[in-house]
């Protein structure tokens, strides 16, 4: 469950949400954006020192252009390799499902392709194609609050969650009412489609004025962080032998 900090809200009012482009790297709270065109050496010592002084539950990769994917699926696999923690990126335009299976091949847990990606006409598609590839409820499609009438954005949010799709957020031209309307139908949509958010809350809390209504305790936080290792561990394995099937499917044909 979670709720609207109106102190936060005001916050965002004040200085609303931007997204980290492929070439930013900076935390925010308990995740770590990574820009997916950086150099993967260098990206990685200075990962790996903050990593060391502050705690991260989620990195958040984004993507660059087209011609720039190869580095990121790189840096992808070296965070996947090196880090136990769960792995989200971003793409900015709608990908073919040959995309989506190289991402999720290279560690990727959470795939977000934002309903305001170029050629939005095609995302739809796109996060379909991508829903095939990833397990339930891992495939996102982040909204902009604050650019269409609240009418248009509750419809979107419940379009997606229709689909399978986990719709997020991200706050900018904050009108009150307006915004806190939009945030109450998405909290009110994931509970309804008992959509699994705990891994998103993070990130939720760096980009909303959304934060969660936790029972607090050092017992409760251990059983927390054991649940997420298994989780992690689970995803790992199931990426490993979804990988592997397509291997053997392609030693079998001998291609």
């Amino acid at each position: 469950m979670m709720n609207i900090d109106q102190n936060r809200l005001k916050m965002f009012a004040a200085q609303p949400v931007r997204l980290p482009t492929a070439r930013e790297l900076r935390r925010e709270g308990r995740v770590f954006f990574v820009g997916g065109k950086l150099p993967v050496n260098e990206t990685l010592e200075t990962m790996f020192a903050s990593f060391c002084t502050e705690s991260t539950d989620l990195f958040y990769l984004s993507f660059g252009e087209t011609t720039t994917v190869a580095g990121g699926l790189e840096l992808a696999r070296q965070i996947r390799k090196n880090f136990n923690v769960r792995l989200m990126a971003r793409f900015d335009y709608p990908v073919a499902v040959e995309v989506a299976e190289h991402a999720y091949a290279a560690g990727v847990d959470i795939l977000d392709i934002p309903s305001s990606a170029t050629h939005a006409g095609d995302v739809t598609d796109s996060l379909r194609a991508a829903g095939s590839v990833f397990p339930q409820w891992s495939v996102a499609s982040t909204l902009l609050l604050g650019v269409e009438p609240v009418d248009a954005t509750t419809a979107r949010i419940d379009r997606l969650l229709a689909e399978g799709i986990v719709p997020l957020a991200t706050v900018g031209r904050v009108m009150k009412e307006e915004t806190t309307a939009a945030l109450r139908h998405l909290t009110a949509g994931w509970k309804a489609h008992r959509v699994p958010i705990k891994p998103f809350v993070p990130l939720i809390i760096a980009t909303t004025p959304l934060v969660p209504v936790e029972q607090t305790g050092l017992l409760r936080g251990f059983i927390g962080r054991l649940e997420e290792r298994r989780l992690l561990a689970a995803a790992d394995l199931r990426r490993h032998l979804r990988v592997q099937v397509g291997e053997d499917s392609l030693d079998s044909a001998a291609l």
